[in-house]
């Protein structure tokens, strides 16, 4: 291909893995300006060109941008076979294509990314990016970074080819994403904090992901020496798993790493130059001399002794035995894979292991479905088990999806708490929490059928009982789950 449109084409940048977006550095034909046409492929070749003005928005959102370390917008266009987007070019490459960097050039990089997200976040409404990793991100020589590839690549549509569609990278996405939960200007902080945590402890993206733990927490300090502790507080903070735990935004975000010596002494610290060594000195010669006439002292009090023979006593080590796991091995399976219980990587997860066949080990297989929200295959494996045994695996999911439920995830609450009705109809908790979560996303039929089997069974007079009556007098007038009603203990 030497033409596309207007544009001849100089060399292909890169695409993605199965080809439905191709990058290409190009030349306009009239002006000489170097640009980069992203060129997006439909999966058919009937395929509808509704389907890329359905996101004509996003393309009016790039064309508002006008910040000098974002590729403007240009131009779009339809091909025989998709559609192409045209911008500018950035002399840069990007950070993927880079192994070591230089404490002070990671946190130069990383104040860059930040100084974007504020203009971005400063818009109204603000604009969040949404998959900020270091291919997405190119660094000049002077470490100025720019930021590329806001969405577009990630249109989800039946008539786009599926290779297009990205969800995101593991280890770069917070876990709100991960659970299809709300973003907010934190999520993308989450993202800026990974990358820079895989370039300081040279991770490769691939394997950043080997990082976190099954509470999706970053474990890299270790890997860490002779940087400043502060820092390594920043990027805590920054990849907290819980939104409520990271700074609130880019601006708070830059102002705690702009006032941090990335190879510095902690702030909390009193560095060495600032003691008086001699005042030291002294102080120590002072208490010695005094230690060593209160010993003199007391030996010349002490009463002779009588003379004692020393046995020599020979002490056997006996050999530490190793800690047993209190696990069950379908406990110990599901520790060592929930961190992938997650809608971009439970699928291949679970492909590429082995869960315990017994009632209960469906019960945690169907579990990690479950946390991905891939209700239907987590169904189906519980189908498999005998009819007499699937109440138990239904057991396990509701057991490790109520804390989802009580943390008021009423989009994912919902269907894990259906699930185990289907199996285990008279669980009141789960009749509880799946017609809270009903009446929360407006399905009024399904929430009142759950409340009222609840009360049905439940047949007491308390918290439980009180929450689903009002939410029921709520429905009767049509009144919805705001603000105003708390739906969760």
């Amino acid at each position: 291909m030497d033409r596309i449109e207007n544009y001849q084409i100089i060399r292909e940048l890169g695409r993605n893995r199965e080809g439905g977006r191709i990058s290409y550095l190009a030349e306009s034909i009239d002006s000489k300006q170097k640009v980069v046409i992203k060129q997006f492929r439909f999966v058919q070749e009937n395929a509808s060109w509704q389907g890329f003005k359905t996101y004509q928005r996003e393309i009016e959102i790039l064309q508002e941008i006008n910040h000098p370390r974002i590729p403007q917008y240009f131009d779009s266009f339809e091909t025989e076979d998709g559609f192409c987007m045209v911008q500018e070019y950035k002399d840069a490459p990007s950070l993927a294509t880079r192994s070591s960097f230089t404490p002070q050039e990671i946190q130069q990089i990383t104040v860059s990314i930040l100084e974007i997200l504020v203009d971005l976040q400063q818009r109204l409404p603000p604009i969040i990016h949404r998959d900020i990793k270091p291919e997405n991100i190119l660094v000049d020589e002077e470490d100025n970074a720019y930021l590329i590839d806001f969405g577009l690549a990630r249109i989800h549509n039946q008539d786009m080819a599926m290779s297009s569609v990205i969800a995101g990278t593991p280890g770069f996405m917070p876990p709100e994403e991960l659970f299809n939960r709300p973003l907010t200007k934190a999520s993308d902080l989450y993202s800026v904090g990974a990358t820079a945590i895989a370039l300081i402890t040279k991770t490769p993206p691939s394997k950043l992901s080997n990082l976190i733990d099954d509470n999706y927490q970053f474990q890299f300090a270790h890997l860490l020496s002779g940087i400043n502790p502060d820092f390594i507080d920043w990027l805590k903070k920054m990849v907290a798993p819980n939104l409520k735990d990271r700074f609130a935004n880019a601006k708070d975000a830059l102002a705690g790493l702009k006032a941090i010596d990335i190879t510095g002494i902690s702030a909390f610290k009193i560095p060495d130059k600032q003691v008086n060594h001699n005042n030291i000195a002294i102080a120590l010669t002072s208490i010695t001399a005094a230690i060593l006439t209160i010993i003199s002292i007391a030996i010349a009090l002490k009463p002779p002794s009588k003379t004692t023979v020393t046995k020599q006593v020979t002490v056997t080590k006996t050999p530490t035995k190793p800690v047993k796991s209190n696990l069950t091995p379908e406990q110990q399976w599901f520790k060592s894979i929930k961190s992938r219980c997650n809608a971009v990587e439970v699928v291949t997860a679970m492909r590429n292991t082995s869960y315990p066949k017994t009632q209960t080990g469906v019960g945690y297989a169907a579990s990690c479905y479950a946390l991905a929200g891939r209700i239907d295959l987590a169904d189906k494996i519980i189908q498999e088990l005998p009819t007499r045994q699937q109440v138990y695996a239904a057991e396990v999911v509701f057991n490790i999806g109520h804390p989802v439920a009580d943390a008021g995830d009423d989009r994912s609450a919902g269907p894990i708490m259906d699930l185990v009705l289907r199996y285990w109809s008279e669980n009141y908790m789960a009749l509880y929490h799946g017609g809270m979560s009903a009446y929360v996303l407006d399905d009024y039929p399904k929430a009142k059928k759950h409340l009222e089997e609840f009360l049905r069974i439940y047949q007491r007079q308390d918290y439980w009982t009180n929450k689903a009556k009002n939410a029921l007098s709520r429905m009767e007038q049509n009144i919805p789950a705001d603000e105003s009603f708390s739906v969760h203990h």
